[in-house]
Order: C-alpha cells, then structure tokens, then sequence
C-alpha cells in the first residue's frame, strides 16, 4: 500500500513539473491559430543543453511563403515566454524557417519584457525550473524507495523439516504398503 502510494506521489511530482510547459506550449497553439496557422506540431525539446522549438503548421488551402514563416516566428518571439536556443518553422512539411535568436532579434527587434526577460530575472528558464524540480522530485522517491525497502525487510521464515515420505520408518528403511495412521 505505500508503495502505491509512493508510486502516486511521483507521478503527481512529475505531471506539476510539465504542466508550465505544457500549459505555454497549449497558449502558442492558440496564439498561433489567432493568427491564421494551424499548428500540427509544437515540440520543445532540450539535448546536451541546446533547446529547439520546433512548429510544424498545415496550410491545405494555400501554398506557404517565406512570409507566412517569418508571421509565425514573430508570434513565437512575442507570445512564446519560455528561451530557446534555435527556432525551426516547417510549412506543408517543408522548413522555412531556421533562426536563432540572434536572427529573430534582427527581424522583429528585442522581445517583450513580460516575455523573455521575465525568465532570465527569475533566476532561469522554466526549462531549468523543470530540471531541478525533476531532479528534486527523483531524489526524494529514490530515498523514500530506500527507506520502505530497508523497513520492509523482514528475516526469511524459518524452513521446517521435510516430511519423511510415507512408509518411513525411523530405522531408515520403507515399508510397503505404508502401515495405517496409528491414532
């Protein structure tokens, strides 16, 4: 029972810590389809330290521009609160797209204070808040798992002797057929 317990535990440890970038990922599907582009796609992902926002959007109806790329960088740049290393905008499955955020500062100028600045004063991306919360979150269940494991332990119960097999007798010598049960 505790270790379900602490098994629910973790889980709600883990589903807060995403919920901030889920939540800013679901606000950029609905600034992004404010604006006219439907976002198949949104991925924010981190490796070795390089963090990608990667938006695929559909146009069916119309054959995407250069231009329709840069409108949706422009709403990633304005509305999108969490940093990234490097944008990556694909229109019909095709990248039109590719900058970082030096490119974007020359497009469309220094980002919004409430936007990208609010993160740095904070001490940190929400990437990195999600990191140490993660880490945090993971250490604690590892010493709580310690801990009921190390209580839980219990000394093996004692092995009885095996039963003589039937027709036994203590000389060490069987009798067939086995002799009644005297009693």
């Amino acid at each position: 029972m505790a270790r379900a317990a602490l098994a629910g535990l973790l889980v709600c440890v883990l589903a807060l810590t995403g919920c901030t970038a889920l939540a800013d990922l679901g606000e950029l599907r609905e600034d992004l389809s404010s604006a006219g582009y439907d976002a198949n796609n949104i991925n924010h992902n981190t490796t070795n330290g390089h963090t990608v926002l990667s938006i695929e959007v559909s146009m069916p109806d119309a054959v995407p521009t250069d231009e329709d790329a840069e409108n949706v960088a422009e709403v990633v740049w304005t509305k999108y609160p969490s940093d990234f290393d490097q944008l990556v905008v694909a229109m019909n499955g095709a990248v039109r797209l590719d900058a970082t955020p030096d490119d974007l500062t020359e497009l469309f100028g220094e980002r919004p204070e409430a936007v990208g600045d609010s993160a740095k004063k904070s001490g940190g991306g929400s990437s990195a808040l999600t990191v140490i919360l993660v880490l945090v979150g993971a250490a604690v269940f590892a010493g709580l798992m310690v801990l009921l494991w190390y209580r839980g332990r219990k000394p093996p119960p004692p092995v009885a002797p095996p039963m003589p097999p039937p027709g036994h007798q203590p000389g060490g010598y069987y009798q067939y057929p086995p002799p009644p049960p005297q009693g």
